[in-house]
Parts: C-alpha cells; structure tokens; sequence
C-alpha cells in the first residue's frame, strides 16, 4: 500500500515542485536581468554626467565617443559582459539612431511608445517570443536631458565632430524630458527551465529516498511489532491445539 501510494504521489509532487521550481527561478532570472541592467543604465549615467562634462573642460566643444557617448560606453561594457554571460543580450533601442545597430524593431518600437504614453511606469518585463525561441525581457526608457541638447536638438549647434561622423539627420530634434529611446536585455528562458529541471530532479531524488527510508522503518515497525508477536502467538497457539498445554504463551505486545 505503501509503495502504491509513493507512485501515485511522485508525479504529483514533482508536478507541484515543478511549478514552484520555475516560479522562484523566473523571478530570480528577472532580477538578475534586471540587476545587468540598472549596471549599463548606470554606465551611461557615469559617462554622461561624470566623465563628459570633466572631458568638456579640457577639448571644449570637441566630440569623442569614447569618452563622451553614453550610448558607446554602454555598449562596450556590455559586449565585454556578454563574454562571461553569454545568455544575457543588452541592446540600447532607438527609433532613429545613429548606430545602425540600435534600430529598435517592431517589439521595441512599441516598447519606446509604450514608455512615451506612460511617463509614470520607469519599468517593463515580460516574455517575448524572438526567433522561435521565448526570452524573459527588462526594459527601461530612456529620457532626453538638457545635457543632451547640445547633440542632438539641432545639427547646426551640434559638435562638428557628431555631423562628420554621423550626418545631420540621424537622432536630431530631441526634446528635453523626451522618452527618445530605451535599454532592454534580452534572458532566454530555457536558462530558468534548465536551472529548475535540474533542481527538479535533485529534490525528487531526495523524495523518493527520504520515502524509502520512511518506508523501510515502517516496515521493521509492522513486522518487529506486530507480525512477529502474531507468528509467535499463532505458533503457540498451534502447539496447544496438538495438546501441547505445557507450553507458555509469550507476551503479547
């Protein structure tokens, strides 16, 4: 009866771990994406608000995006990140961008006009199907500061550097407190059913033997306290019906 009960319960209970498994580690593959990027977010915050004005200071209205584009620097920490995390993709999305590389697709398209007609939401995750493959998504917007004015308002008070490089027409009219863009990264989510089919089976393995333990005491239990003092009265019993009557009853416990 036991054994019965332990295979009707495996499935069951794995099931139930299962689902709480995955939970507990899409939330926890959520916060990690997270966690990378509130780092690019903070990249660029050090680039655009730290470095860029100390580099202003010595090269005046110069432009070098490697000191001065926050965009860049982002990227660069990222690319270097994506070496040891391979499964994280971070990309900085714009509708119209001078790298061609930041051009938002569809998806993120309506990431960027989700963010713009809801300034007070600093946030959005979910799940995204790209490629034939599901992925866990983070995304933050992106807000035009006065700081990027001199940039990107118009071209012609823009640094002749940024027009050499890029031309007058890519990422110019932006206006202060403008959601422009956004940073997104990208967690596919066989990296969670991965984690959780592992955990899955490390606590099924520890079920079945913590039950067959279960299940062998029990059993020692029922045949040391019960059967056996059954067999010993049952034999007694047995000797006084063939006329043993000499022969004393154990105690029965």
């Amino acid at each position: 009866m036991l054994t019965v009960i332990f295979f009707v319960s495996l499935p069951l209970v794995g099931a139930a771990a299962y689902y709480v498994l995955q939970k507990n580690i899409n939330e926890d593959v959520f916060e990690q994406a997270e966690f990378f990027l509130n780092t690019m977010e903070s990249v660029r915050h050090q680039v655009g608000r730290v470095m860029r004005p100390a580099v202003q200071q010595y090269v005046g209205t110069r432009f070098d995006a490697r000191f001065m584009s926050t965009s860049y620097a982002a990227r660069g920490v990222a690319e270097r990140l994506n070496k040891k995390f391979p499964d994280y993709s971070f990309r900085h999305i714009s509708r119209d961008p001078r790298n061609p590389v930041n051009k938002a697709d569809s998806f993120e398209q309506g990431i960027i006009h989700f963010f713009s007609n809801n300034r007070n939401i600093g946030e959005t995750k979910g799940f995204i199907m790209r490629d034939k493959a599901e992925f866990f998504y983070v995304a933050k917007p992106i807000v035009a500061e006065s700081a990027c004015m001199q940039c990107h308002s118009l071209p012609g008070i823009a640094p002749r550097q940024v027009v050499a490089a890029y031309g007058s027409t890519a990422a110019f009219g932006w206006q202060p407190n403008q959601v422009v863009a956004a940073l997104i990264v990208y967690v596919p989510t066989k990296l969670a059913k991965t984690h959780a089919f592992k955990a899955l089976m490390t606590f099924m393995l520890l079920y079945a033997a913590v039950f067959l333990v279960i299940l062998y005491i029990i059993d020692r239990a029922i045949v040391s306290g019960i059967i056996k003092p059954i067999k010993e009265l049952t034999e007694a019993a047995e000797q006084i019906s063939r006329e043993h009557s000499s022969t004393d009853l154990p105690p029965f416990s």
